[in-house]
């Protein structure tokens, strides 16, 4: 077997023996290879009782540990060590514990562990059931003049996003959903927190009847029976001589506690601070991080051989910005200094090497030209470097489909990653689009967008502009029922009539009733599998809509089926997901992401869209984070104003309101999401923005490319 050449930090961390140990690690410094290495190298010398115990936040990365550390046990033929190296998401490490004492806790025997989607899709039907019988409670915070339905609705969702929040730091506050109602409820009508506490509850109920826990839940009552069971930490600090945290930069605080009674002492926490960026979207900091990196021995990861060395420096040249010359005083600690430093010339595996400079910088003015350049370079990589990969990663979702309905048009193949699979997104819009066209069945422009985005994705530009050309030119009533096309082809026609017979046949279903209407969607279509699955939980849930909003319109619940974030529909899609655990598609070479799906992957070529101050704001008035027009002016901030209410009333009361100061929060973190786009490139990297938003990155980038990237 050949020895393994460690690069010096990389030996430094293989001499560990005991104790507290923090591994700051940059992006490609290979944390996950030298983790596994530690853990191969301690567990033969373990006692025979005890075990390593490596925790972390994903299935993915669970997966990934285990397949390294099995073959690693292979080479040194020392495979029967397994059983003693135990790697676990903490979720799951605390469902394991919890079951044990479920007794204890009062949970039902059996209980059910929910992921985020399920989640958020009950505490979506709490908000519906609420609405019902206490709209006044809800609309009391809306602006009088904007009471409407399509506001109703956005306020709807922003009370399930903001519940949900609030519900997360609540429990790491030690807090239960009885203890939160049995205060609250005696607060004024207008209390954000009154409300919360009110959907809380009702939220708690509808779970434990069913026997559900969600992944706070988990961490609350792991907690618990730690904090209840001094025999059992005991017993877990005997048995786990070591714990390793992997992404420790993601932990919480209640993590933290739990992470710190486990322990015997001997702990290693392994992280980048510059890569947390899910602050807005959970009770995450990276200040505990931070903290452990000050307060124990450390050993800096910070050479890096994912990507070319131009790359690193863009990266670096990022870091460089912010912490000296960012405008925002509060901001400039958004990054931490620690800087990527590519491979010696001595060690190995070495940085990607490419011949031209790779990074490239692009400005456009508006969305439009910055698509069609994405286009065209993306088309001119692909035939110049055929068997390289390609991630795109975009700021918002919608940006992603109209990227996406242009690649499938022009038959390039691609995938995307996201957390509902293509196949349930496709069912979506096409349920959307048909429901546009029932919406107005005689507007012409609405059935070409539903005869050509669904069945003539894969046809040629002259079938297309044929159909389009006879759907303009004639009234609907003549051709829904026309029998002759002689423009089209006999093959062509036969496929175009059969169309038209169905829609024609969905048409005639009594309109009244939408639930059966769309079931009748799915059975003429032949939709089976786990789009038919999805198709009946909305057939389910437009009726309960139907009932607590009666005034909701076709065109408005077609609207939600087209969003591919935080609607109704797309928590239902999540869920069907889980349920069927639908296989991930085949793996092309161009891929699709929102910036924040993108964190763990490579790519030969990353292209950044939308680089610009909209994105990646840089001062307070370039971002609204968490800004709802049609609320009165006191709650134009919801999240922000229940989160400092809640920590008013429990936590601290000198607690001030602060909008400024969770805006300087979110930038920060955005400039975490540019670093964490950055780094996702081994080769090649473009970056495109709109100057009409402001570009003072990309500017900022592109001097340096200018003035120094091009004599490399």
């Amino acid at each position: 077997m050949v020895k393994i050449k460690y690069r010096r930090e990389q030996e430094l961390i293989m001499k560990y023996k005991c104790g507290k140990m923090a591994i700051p690690a940059v992006p490609g410094s290979g944390k996950t290879f030298i983790l596994t290495e530690l853990a191969v190298k301690l567990v033969e010398e373990l006692d025979e009782k005890e075990e390593i115990l490596i925790l972390t936040y994903m299935n993915s990365s669970v997966n990934n540990f285990k397949q390294r550390i099995t073959e690693l046990l292979q080479k040194k033929d020392i495979y029967g060590y397994h059983r003693k190296i135990k790697i676990k998401t903490i979720h799951k490490m605390g469902s394991d514990l919890i079951r044990e004492y479920s007794g204890k806790l009062g949970l039902i025997d059996g209980f059910q562990i929910i992921t985020d989607p399920t989640k958020y899709y009950i505490m979506n039907s709490v908000v519906v059931e609420y609405r019902k019988n206490n709209f006044k409670a809800l609309d009391v915070f809306l602006d009088k003049n904007f009471v409407n339905n399509s506001n109703q609705r956005k306020w709807n969702q922003e009370i399930v996003s903001m519940t949900l929040k609030l519900m997360s730091i609540i429990k790491n506050n030690g807090m239960t959903a009885k203890q939160l109602y049995s205060k609250s409820k005696k607060y004024r009508q207008d209390s954000l927190l009154r409300v919360v506490g009110e959907l809380f509850y009702r939220y708690d109920l509808k779970c434990k009847k069913e026997g559900l826990l969600d992944y706070d839940d988990v961490l609350y009552y792991t907690y618990k029976v730690l904090k209840k069971s001094p025999n059992l930490i005991e017993e877990l600090q005997k048995n786990y001589k070591y714990i390793f945290e992997d992404e420790a930069q993601d932990s919480n605080f209640l993590q933290n506690k739990i992470m710190n009674l486990m322990s015997n002492g001997n702990l290693v926490k392994v992280g980048d601070p510059n890569q947390s960026i899910l602050g807005t979207f959970t009770s995450s900091s990276p200040e505990i991080f931070k903290t452990f990196i000050r307060t124990n021995y450390k050993v800096e990861m910070f050479t890096a051989g994912r990507s070319s060395k131009q790359i690193i420096e863009i990266a670096n040249y990022l870091v460089d910005i912010v912490t000296k010359k960012h405008p925002l005083e509060s901001v400039k600690t958004a990054l931490q200094p620690q800087l990527i430093k590519p491979v010696l010339e001595e060690d190995y595996p070495q940085n990607p090497r490419i011949e031209n400079y790779g990074v490239k910088t692009i400005k456009v003015m508006g969305w439009e030209e910055e698509r069609e350049l994405l286009i065209k370079n993306i088309k001119g990589f692909k035939k110049k470097y055929p068997e390289k990969n390609i991630g795109i990663l975009f700021p918002t979702n919608y940006k992603v489909d109209e990227v996406a309905k242009i690649l499938r048009r022009q038959k390039i193949k691609f995938q995307i990653l996201s957390d509902i699979p293509e196949s349930l997104l496709e069912l979506m819009n096409f349920l959307g689009d048909f429901l546009e066209y029932l919406a107005r069945p005689f507007e012409n422009k609405k059935l070409i967008k539903l005869m050509i985005d669904n069945f003539y994705v894969d046809e040629t530009e002259e079938i297309i502009v044929k159909i389009k050309k006879k759907i303009k030119s004639n009234l609907i009533e003549d051709i829904i029922y026309e029998k002759e096309l002689p423009e089209l082809e006999n093959i062509e026609l036969k496929k175009y009539k059969l169309l038209l017979k169905k829609v024609r046949a969905v048409m005639d279903v009594n309109q009244n009733s939408l639930e059966k209407v769309i079931i009748f969607i799915g059975d003429i279509f032949e939709i089976h599998g786990e789009k038919r699955l999805l198709l009946e939980k909305i057939s389910y849930d437009v009726k309960k809509i139907m009932k607590y909003n009666p005034k909701w319109s076709l065109l408005e619940i077609a609207s939600n089926l087209k969003q591919t974030k935080n609607s109704e529909f797309t928590y239902m899609a999540k869920a069907v997901e889980e349920e069927m655990l639908i296989e991930k598609k085949e793996i092309f070479k161009i891929t699709l992401s929102s910036y924040h799906k993108s964190k763990g992957m490579e790519w030969d070529f990353a292209y950044l869209v939308g680089v610009d101050n909209k994105t990646f704001p840089t001062c307070l008035k370039e971002t609204n984070y968490g800004y709802s027009y049609y609320l009165k002016k006191e709650y134009q901030y919801p999240q922000i104003f229940a989160e400092k209410e809640f920590e008013r009333e429990f936590v601290n009361r000198e607690t001030k309101v602060g909008i400024n100061q969770k805006k300087k929060e979110k930038i920060a973190e955005n400039i975490r999401l540019l670093y964490v786009g950055i780094t996702r490139a081994k080769e090649y990297l473009m970056m495109s923005g709109n100057v009409e938003n402001g570009v003072y990155y990309l500017g900022e980038l592109e001097k340096y490319i200018e003035g120094r990237g091009e004599k490399n």
